[in-house]
């Protein structure tokens, strides 16, 4: 009995022994600092179960045997697998050192590591975006990714921004990309209809954002179908991370200034003025002196003023913000909770803008197969803008043209407004002062999600989110002066809300094909639904109390009251299939079929797909003895996606009421329509090649494309017989080709000092190849021709004056042979393009213990810009009652031999020289210092002892230097995608102090 009971006894603890065996644990540090590591991922290949180490590091997990491998991974760390053996402990310190290679990118709807792309992704983090004085995202990506241009409409605060990805991409619809924002397609671009420009994505505090994805090519961006046409960019807002709470806050406060002024687009002072007019004068009127006198005492030359009207409607601007944040949790629930406040006043009058945000992520592990979270992003903005463009009201357009003489202020230190004084321009400080135009906007992006890892590698994610404006406007015009004078003044009040939801599931199969696992297959596939509504309300009226400080005057005079809406509709199936072997091979394919409420019932489904594949050189066999080659990468991709950014109701034939008959309510048809209409379809191919040497101390990327489009939106002429002028149908054609270059480097790398610099660049050729019936479409100074550029500017091709008489030379037509200084004789010819030929930025980073110096340059070069309004300010006379400009005053004609470019000043003059020709354009080439930042942070020594995780000191510079290449301009050399400069709201420089802390 003894013997059994002893023999049992050995039974059970050898069982026991085996159990054992089965159960590792072990705790995740880092290597660079040797902390704990909480939220790293743990699997068992063999078995399949996986668990997440916990806040200090450790974790347990059962294995299969001897024979499993433990993976273990963690965002920007080499993932590292582990043969168990006979092992019951595995304790392993994760490395950063292969972050290239094993970096994860957010994809379309997920997260792929760089190694296994097949697309082109640029990939921007989000410290990037962090307290630079701008409101929105979108602007601060300028000069970060190759291919991306990205400009401002208008310097005013919280602006629209014009993005194209590798060209303009369209005629009639939009070329701006689809925004996905946490999953979610969101609504982006103007939605004001009073104020001068806005801007969606203004309402999302850049500070808030985790990283941004920049998908540009069919492999990367087709899994979004029909809107992919023109580029994605991905915006994944902070998620919080297991471990201790990490409190993050930051404050910022800064002064602007105008960021570029051309010493020739100055406005004359009284001095210059009157000697310019004079001149007019007496050029007009064969020196009589009496009329000489009678003009200028007419203009106010004699009434003592010498007003500098620049100085008066810029002013010193302010920038202000603060946030604060708090991240953390535990292996079952991370949150990320922040609030942020911004604050921007422009250095024109009466241009501002504020926001308050606040952004919650949370995600719960209820077991260890399902998942669910949450993510709110809630802010409030309010916007004030001035007008823009030749408009009566626009402080711009005051600054460069209301004359020395004319005075802001009465002899009682009142504002003036008079007619007599103001009798075209209105003066901008009376503007300011009792007119107002205000936009408040409340923005809502949010999303519930879930996930369910039903099988091993096979997973359920469910994601219903909901993206929400709100924008209320105010415009009120006095009754005193102005616009709406002879109407006792106007009060217009808008409502404008639209609720957009998206609902996205998808299934993910991940799994192992050989036992060895060299190859993987990835299966995605979903289905996606998304209706966006928008309402708005218009009620406006004449006659206003003359009590200007009323928020909301009533009017005696109701002029409208309506309200009107539209919405569209997506239903979608998608599906992305990709094969890995090794890590050397990867090869994918996407498909979707969009369905959209924008076109026909004939035409309502299209089918977009992709195909790419990619080639780890690095990591054959025959590589292994190449040291100094750490990356070599070849990938290539092509296929269609579409373009479905057009009127919501283009295709329909429509009626609208509003054509009472004998005060009675009336209708009328407003649009043809065409149901027949379909999709812009977009084909890009893309092949690319990725390169890094010296342990990534150099990495080189270099793109080549050609991304043709067809099935272009075009307005086809009808007989005006049918009540319209046309229709719209898919005929044009056109192609972007060109090629992009990144490089990144750390040229010098010691223990206490660093040196890190990138630079990119991109050639892109425009080319439309195809028009209805090949007839060139031409709204001057614009022509769209076949086999020339869309953004092709066509106008009369300027000489200048003729030296013996000062009269104005053009060239006859495009060849150049002939001049004349007839206007009648002169035809147009095409000059060149609004689109730039290449465009870039560089970044270099010196970091020296605490102390860092960050700058970035933009720059352009190829395009052409236009002087919009510079037919009135260099007018040769033509406006001589309006200012006018130094280069108008310094280099006009004046005596017979004298060359240049500025014909004889006459007052009135009508011989057509300041008509729209080549005169008013120039290179747009340019260099600008975007940002410069001096950093310090404090020592470590110092931290521990205050009990904090970092504390930095900045100074920082935005817009502080612009080299501008064409000596002749007169204004700021970087303008809107379109290259016409309107008068906007001036850019600003801004030098601004401020603090980070972290605890």
């Amino acid at each position: 009995m003894r013997k059994f009971l002893g023999l049992m006894a050995m039974l059970i603890g050898f069982s026991l022994s085996l159990f054992a065996q089965n159960i590792v644990k072990g705790k995740i540090t880092d290597s660079k600092d040797g902390a704990s590591m909480a939220g790293v991922t743990v699997r068992s290949k063999a078995g399949g179960n996986s668990v997440v180490t916990g806040p200090d590091g450790t974790y347990q997990i059962k294995t299969s045997g001897k024979q499993d491998i433990l993976v273990f991974s963690f965002v920007g760390y080499a993932t590292e697998q582990v043969n168990v053996g006979g092992k019951i402990n595995i304790s392993l310190a994760m490395s950063t050192e292969e972050k290239k290679l094993q970096e994860v990118v957010v994809v379309a709807y997920g997260a792929q590591e760089k190694a296994k792309l097949t697309g082109a992704v640029a990939k921007v983090d989000g410290k990037e975006f962090e307290n630079i004085p701008m409101s929105s995202v979108d602007q601060m990506l300028q000069g970060k990714v190759a291919g991306l241009q990205s400009v401002a409409s208008s310097g005013q605060p919280g602006a629209l921004q014009e993005i194209r990805i590798r060209g303009v991409g369209s005629i009639n619809a939009s070329s701006e990309p689809l925004y996905v924002i946490d999953g979610i397609p969101a609504n982006t671009g103007d939605f004001s209809r009073a104020t001068t420009t806005s801007n969606a994505l203004a309402g999302i505090n850049p500070n808030d954002i985790e990283s941004v994805s920049v998908l540009k090519d069919a492999a990367a961006s087709s899994l979004y179908g029909s809107r992919a046409a023109n580029g994605v960019i991905i915006i994944t807002t902070k998620k919080g991370r297991a471990g201790k709470t990490k409190i993050a806050a930051d404050a910022e406060f800064g002064y602007s200034d105008v960021a570029y002024l051309s010493p020739l687009g100055m406005p004359l002072n009284k001095n210059q003025y009157t000697a310019l007019t004079t001149e007019g004068l007496s050029n007009a009127t064969g020196g009589d002196t009496a009329t000489i006198n009678f003009y200028l005492n007419a203009l106010g030359a004699n009434n003592g003023h010498n007003t500098d009207w620049l100085n008066v409607v810029t002013r010193q601007g302010r920038t202000q913000q603060y946030n604060i944040s708090a991240s953390g949790g535990d292996a079952r629930t991370t949150f990320f909770l922040s609030a942020g406040y911004f604050k921007q006043q422009s250095v024109v009058i009466a241009s501002d803008f504020e926001r308050y945000s606040g952004d919650i992520n949370l995600k719960h592990r209820l077991n260890d197969k399902i998942s669910v979270g949450m993510s709110l992003n809630i802010s409030h903005s309010s916007q004030t803008t001035p007008t823009q463009s030749a408009n009566f009201r626009s402080p711009v357009l005051a600054a460069y043209y209301l004359r020395p003489y004319q005075h802001p202020l009465n002899p009682d230190g009142s504002i003036n407004y008079s007619t007599n004084d103001f009798e075209q321009i209105y003066n901008p400080l009376a503007i300011a002062h009792y007119d107002r135009t205000s936009l408040g906007t409340t923005k809502i992006i949010g999303s519930l999600t879930g996930d369910y890892n039903i099988i091993r590698g096979l997973r359920f994610s469910t994601r219903f989110g909901v993206d929400y404006m709100a924008l209320e406007e105010g415009n009120y015009f006095n009754p005193f002066f102005g616009d709406y004078v002879n109407e006792g003044g106007n009060f217009t009040n808008l409502y404008t809300r639209i609720f957009n939801w998206v609902w996205t599931n998808t299934f993910d199969y991940a799994r192992e094909i050989d036992k060895g696992g060299n190859l993987t297959a990835d299966l995605k596939v979903g289905y996606e639904a998304q209706k966006s509504q928008e309402y708005d309300l218009t009620a406006n009226g004449n006659g206003v109390p003359e009590l200007t400080s009323l928020p909301l005057p009533p009017t005696s005079n109701p002029v409208a009251a309506l309200a009107q809406g539209q919405d569209f509709a997506f239903s979608s199936l998608f599906s992305n299939l990709q094969f890995n072997y090794k890590n050397r091979y990867s090869l994918s394919g996407s498909l979707r079929q969009d369905g959209s409420s924008r076109f026909g019932v004939d035409n309502r489904y299209g089918t977009f797909w992709s195909v790419g594949a990619a080639w780890n050189i690095d990591r054959e066999d025959f590589m292994s003895n190449m040291d100094y080659i750490s990356n070599l990468k070849l990938r290539a991709s092509y296929g269609a996606n579409g373009n479905a950014n057009i009127g919501n109701y283009s295709w329909r034939a429509l009626y609208g009421f509003g054509n009472d008959y004998n005060k009675l309510p009336g209708s009328a048809p407003t649009t043809v329509g065409n149901p027949n209409l379909t999709w812009e379809l977009n084909k890009p191919l893309d092949i690319g090649l990725e390169v890094g040497v010296l342990k990534n101390r150099l990495n080189v990327e270099v793109d080549y494309y050609i991304r043709k489009t067809n099935q272009l939106l075009q307005s086809v002429p009808l007989s005006l017989t049918s009540g319209f002028s046309s229709y719209p149908d898919n005929i044009g054609s056109m192609e972007n080709r060109g090629i992009e270059i990144t490089l990144n480097s750390t040229p010098v790398l010691t223990k206490d000092f660093r040196w890190d610099l990138s630079f990119n660049i991109a050639f892109n050729k425009n080319k439309v190849t195809q028009l209805n019936h090949n007839a060139d479409i031409i709204s001057i100074p614009n022509i769209i021709r076949k086999g020339q550029d869309v953004q092709s500017i066509y106008t009369w091709q300027w000489v200048g004056a003729d030296p013996q008489t000062g009269n104005p030379l053009w060239y006859t037509d495009s060849t150049r042979k002939s001049m004349t200084s007839d206007v009648t004789k002169v035809n147009n010819a095409i000059i060149g393009s609004a689109s730039p030929k290449g465009f870039g930025g560089l970044n270099t980073v010196f970091s020296y213990k605490g102390l860092s110096l960050n700058a970035q340059f933009n720059f352009q070069f190829g395009n052409l810009l236009t002087n919009t309004w510079g037919f009135l300010n260099e007018s040769d006379g033509a406006f001589y009652s309006l200012n006018q400009n130094v280069k108008e005053y310094e280099r006009r004609w004046q005596k017979p031999g004298d060359k240049t470019d500025i014909p004889k000043y006459i007052a009135g003059n009508q011989s057509g020289s300041n008509s729209l020709s080549s005169r008013y354009f120039y290179k747009g080439d340019y260099i600008r210092l975007r940002n410069v930042v001096l950093m310090y942070s404090l020592p470590k020594k110092i931290l521990t002892h205050i009990k904090m995780d970092n504390v930095q000191f900045y100074v920082r510079g935005t817009n502080l230097w612009t080299k501008a290449f064409d000596k002749n301009l007169t204004f700021d050399p970087e303008q809107p995608i379109n290259g016409l400069n309107d008068l906007q709201v001036l850019f600003q420089k801004t030098v601004s102090i401020g603090v980070n802390l972290n605890f």
